[in-house]
């Protein structure tokens, strides 16, 4: 549509609506305050299991998703298909905002993230570097913004 890869506009999409959920809903909130601190959660009346069953229910509907876009742009699906794609989500996530302990980040920050991460893996190979040194670039960039996150943590705490 437009020019633009169709699993492209399903990441635009979802964005929008998980930052608006994550934003504005009761759901959200509830997510934010699981993810924080579990135990203070269910002490202030957030349905804690439900809650987490609706979040495995909805990481699983994504992943399906995702699935059904990379069949479709692949054309075929293979045993490994996927296989190393964890370690880019790890990375989008943490270099667009989120605490890997839990209880903050948000959907505009992993989709900057994620950006950042194929811009960096673009340049990488445009550049001639092997594909197989991507995973260590990759790795690199995820421990400077764990210790971004624990330098920032220190200065507002």
């Amino acid at each position: 549509i437009l020019g633009i890869a169709n699993p492209v506009w399903m990441l635009v999409l979802l964005t929008a609506l998980f930052g608006l959920i994550f934003n504005f809903s009761p759901w959200g909130r509830h997510l934010y305050a699981i993810g924080g601190n579990e135990n203070a959660a269910r002490l202030t009346g957030v349905p804690v299991d439900r809650i987490k069953l609706q979040a495995y229910l909805v990481s699983g509907l994504t992943a399906a998703i995702a699935a059904i876009m990379i069949v479709g742009w692949q054309g075929s699906a293979i045993n490994a298909l996927g296989q190393g794609y964890e370690l880019r989500v790890i990375a989008s996530t943490v270099i667009g905002g989120a605490n890997l302990i839990g209880g903050e980040g948000g959907a505009y920050g992993a989709f900057i993230g994620a950006a950042l991460i194929e811009v960096i893996r673009n340049s990488l190979l445009m550049a001639g570097v092997d594909a197989n040194w991507q995973g260590t670039f990759v790795g690199v960039f995820i421990v400077l913004a764990v210790l971004l996150e624990r330098v920032r943590g220190r200065r507002s705490g």
